[in-house]
C-alpha cells in the first residue's frame, strides 16, 4: 500500500489518515509537501518584512541612519525573516523526528510525514495572526490565540511572557494531532506518548522562549 502525504487530511481526519499510514509500505509526496510548506513559510516571512512587522527597533533609531543605510538594514531584516522561515520549520521537522525515532520503533519517513500536519498547523497560526499584526500592531509575543497576552499581568519577566506565548490554541491542536499520530503508529500507551510529546514541545518551547526574550 502506498500512502500519499496530505497534511489537510491528517489534521481534519487524523485517525483515518494515520491508520492508513500505519499500514502503508511506502510513503509518497513527502518532499513535495515539505517544499510547499517551506515556500509558504518563506513567503509569509517576506510579507512580514515588507510591511515592516517586527521592525519597531529599527524605526526607533531611524534618525541614526541615512536613507541608504536604513534600506540596507531593511534588506538584511527581510533576508533574516526569509532565512528564519526556512530554517526554523526544517529544524523542527528533523530534530523532532530524530527524537521520536530514538524513542519509538517507527520508520523515519513515517515520522517525517506525521510532522508535516504539525508544520501546517503552525503555518495556519501565523496566517491567522498576520492580519492582527498588520492592522492592529499586535506583537507576535502577545498573540490573542495564546497565553502570552496574560504575561504582563502575571509577571515582569520577559522569559515567562515568551514561554506563555508557546501555549496557544494551535499548539494544543498540534500536540493532539501528534499524540493521535504516534498512538496510531506504535503500541506504546497513550500516557507515555503524551508525556513524551509534551516533553518534546517543552524542549522547543524553552528554545523559542529564549529567542523571543532576546527580541523583546
Amino acid at each position: 500500500m502506498v500512502y500519499k502525504s496530505n497534511p489537510l487530511k491528517e489534521i481534519f481526519h487524523p485517525k483515518v489518515a494515520f491508520a492508513q499510514l500505519r499500514e502503508a509500505e511506502r510513503v509518497k509526496n513527502v518532499t513535495i509537501v515539505v517544499l510547499l510548506l517551506l515556500f509558504f513559510n518563506v513567503v509569509l516571512s517576506l510579507l512580514r518584512a515588507y510591511f515592516g512587522i517586527g521592525t519597531e527597533e529599527l524605526t526607533k533609531h531611524l534618525d541614526r541612519y541615512t536613507g541608504e543605510q536604513f534600506a540596507f538594514l531593511q534588506l538584511l531584516f527581510a533576508f533574516g525573516h526569509a532565512l528564519g522561515g526556512l530554517c526554523v520549520p526544517l529544524l523542527f521537522l528533523f530534530i523532532s523526528s530524530i527524537i521520536f525515532y530514538l524513542l519509538f520503533d517507527i520508520d523515519f519517513v513515517k515520522l517525517l510525514t506525521i510532522q508535516l500536519p504539525i508544520l501546517l498547523i503552525f503555518l495556519l497560526e501565523d496566517l491567522v495572526l498576520f492580519p492582527f499584526q498588520l492592522f492592529f500592531g499586535v506583537k507576535n509575543l502577545f498573540s490573542p490565540f495564546s497565553l502570552g497576552v496574560w504575561g504582563p499581568y502575571i509577571t515582569k519577566h520577559a522569559f515567562i511572557w515568551a514561554l506563555l506565548r508557546t501555549v496557544s490554541v494551535f499548539s494544543i491542536w498540534a500536540i493532539s494531532i501528534q499524540i493521535i499520530a504516534l498512538r496510531s503508529l506504535t503500541e506504546k500507551s497513550v500516557q507515555r506518548i503524551t508525556m513524551i510529546v509534551i516533553a518534546v514541545y517543552l524542549f522547543f518551547g524553552f528554545i523559542i522562549s529564549n529567542i523571543y526574550k532576546i527580541s523583546i
